[in-house]
């Protein structure tokens, strides 16, 4: 049983690990562009040199708004604040901030995991794919036909 500080620390931790079965759940409804990204651990946006450096908005700050999003899932759109300044006769821009929004699909897919199931990390993204793609195969099998096949390229190579 834990104490009373006990409970307290545990509900102040905040990162809690999904589950393996939850991680499956997440990985049977999602496209393979999000699991490409999710496995990765980050989201492929082009660069400025790939698509130029439009401002969609200026916000309140008189800051401008610059919207990128995911060329892999399509879901995340990273935000970017920029400032402007007269330097020298020159005008200079900056970035001063940057974020993550999350989009719903055209389908209703999201790229977040349902809240309350924990934390997902890659690993156990990657994990959950090799599970799945290799489901059903005999483990002794498996190491049977790699020995063989071992075997055969060792022999391969002496000749």
């Amino acid at each position: 049983m834990l104490s009373i500080q006990g409970e307290q620390q545990e509900d102040r931790q905040g990162y809690v690990r999904a589950s393996d079965e939850d991680v499956d759940l997440y990985v049977d409804g999602v496209s393979d562009e999000v699991i490409m990204c999710r496995e990765r651990g980050r989201h492929l946006f082009p660069t400025i040199q790939q698509a130029g450096i439009r401002f969609a908005e200026v916000d309140g700050d008189g800051l401008f708004i610059r919207r990128l999003v995911c060329t892999c899932c399509d879901l995340a759109v990273r935000v970017e604040k920029w400032e402007g300044a007269r330097r020298g006769g020159r005008t200079r821009f900056a970035r001063v901030a940057s974020s993550l929004e999350y989009r719903t699909g055209a389908k209703g897919e999201v790229y977040l995991a349902p809240a309350g199931r924990g934390h997902m990390t890659p690993r156990q993204i990657g994990d959950s794919v090799a599970s799945k793609a290799l489901a059903g195969q005999s483990l002794a099998e498996l190491r049977k036909t790699l020995k063989a096949e071992a075997k055969k390229a060792a022999k391969a190579k002496k000749t």
